[in-house]
């Protein structure tokens, strides 16, 4: 039986988690609607409201106890479904406005939650402080899984768990705009620059390119120019003519004032600012479409792959798991939940807006079928790099981005930015 447990309240989710567990009531609950989760600044959608849940045999005792920690997000209802067809298992879920503020001390407290949902930002770290289980064979195998999305939760040789949905950043640009200087999308940094140009038009104050000033959206430009954050030895190779060519190319294109950032157009983020059109280009994940199909259905835009640089083509891809805290009470039945919320009969059912692509490789054609204008936001995973660090990188991020506002504002240049960064990631963990 499924119990659902909204938790708004702002004391410790620890002594939440503890006084739930001595009392060890079921509760009733409503399905809810979901924000993206995301590392480096999604936007939030919403879902057509759901039944509540229908009247179900209680289990007759000794039944089983999974119980599930999770944000707001369209995955109840499938839930149900599961906890509907085993009448020896009662499923309580508790809904965490502030998830991620939270996790870690959910995963902390003396009775921890059965199964969370980990980013693969954050996973490195909580793998690190012993806070997740290893899955040995409690999972299914993962060959139908893009590796680059099952690798990022592999943590010193053991899978912890699967991933379950994929998103990715591409170029999205107002086709209308693009019509009207007689572009297509550019396929180069040299054509980017031009395109930037060209659309930008400082009298509307629109300009062409529109850039968040995050690590997250940089790290494609690094890519692009053969660079890392951190090379396959474990050694930080930020101080380096590819990271210096990264942070130059788009630099220049904002000190001659054809880029600009959300904020300068009034802006939360970047997709508000192509919706209201003062943007030609913006660079962002999949969760852009939603949003604009709600807040902007008349922008006629389309999506291309981010243009190549100096060294090829990349971008970024985001995805999550449900993984088992390490002190579970029922490991087994938490890992057989989670396998269920990733087969490909779940996978399809998320919603259909965009914002969910198959981590699946088994349902890549069907997705790109249905969504054939968004393809570049999946056909990008086959030169993605996840989301991830090691651990510690939390304290990088925020540098990172701090500079960021620095370099645009001219207060610090490349040189001493990038050597910054170097000493910045060199001492996490000292």
């Amino acid at each position: 039986m499924l119990s659902q447990q909204p938790n708004d309240s702002s004391p410790r989710l620890a002594r939440a988690w503890d006084r739930f567990a001595r009392r060890g009531r079921v509760f009733a609950g409503f399905i809810f609607l979901f924000a993206l989760l995301g590392a480096g600044g999604c936007s939030a959608g919403q879902l057509p409201d759901l039944p509540i849940l229908g009247p179900r045999p209680t289990p007759t005792p000794p039944y089983r106890t999974v119980t599930a920690l999770l944000p707001d997000e369209p995955v109840v209802d499938r839930i149900r479904s599961y906890d509907r067809e085993r009448i020896d298992l009662l499923v309580d879920v508790t809904v965490e406005t502030a998830y991620r503020a939270q996790l870690r001390d959910a995963l902390e407290s003396k009775i921890p939650p059965d199964l969370v949902l980990v980013d693969s930002f954050a996973f490195p770290d909580l793998a690190a402080a012993g806070l997740l289980l290893p899955a040995g064979a409690r999972l299914g195998p993962a060959d139908d899984f893009y590796p680059t999305l099952a690798d990022a939760f592999v943590w010193r040789g053991e899978r912890y768990c699967l991933p379950r949905e994929a998103r990715t950043l591409a170029l999205v640009y107002n086709r209308a705009q693009f019509a009207k200087a007689g572009l297509k999308p550019p396929r180069t940094w040299p054509e980017m620059r031009a395109a930037a140009a060209a659309l930008t038009d400082l009298n509307t104050g629109s300009f062409g390119l529109i850039l968040a000033p995050d690590l997250s959206r940089w790290l494609p430009f690094l890519y692009q120019a053969g660079g890392a954050v951190v090379d396959s030895n474990g050694q930080v190779v930020l101080d380096s003519p590819a990271a210096a060519a990264a942070i130059d190319f788009p630099l220049s294109i904002f000190r001659d004032n054809f880029a600009g950032q959300p904020a300068e157009s009034n802006s939360s983020w970047a997709g508000e600012v192509i919706g209201k059109g003062k943007g030609g280009m913006v660079i962002e994940g999949n969760w852009v479409v939603p949003y604009l199909a709600a807040e902007f259905p008349r922008l006629d835009y389309g999506v291309a792959p981010l243009p190549d640089g100096p060294g090829g083509g990349g971008t970024v891809a985001f995805t999550t798991c449900y993984a088992i805290p390490a002190r579970s009470r029922n490991p087994d039945d938490a890992f057989a939940l989670a396998n269920y919320l990733t087969s490909p009969q779940v996978q399809r059912e998320w919603p259909a807006d965009g914002a969910w692509m198959p981590s699946r490789i088994s349902l890549r054609d069907e997705w790109l079928a249905a969504f054939p204008q968004l393809a570049p936001f999946l056909t990008g995973l086959d030169e993605a790099r996840v989301w991830q660090f090691p651990p510690g990188y939390s304290v990088f991020l925020e540098s990172f981005n701090r500079g960021m506002f620095q370099l645009l504002a001219a207060d610090v240049e490349t040189p001493d930015f990038l050597g910054q960064m170097q000493k910045t990631a060199e001492g996490i963990g000292d």
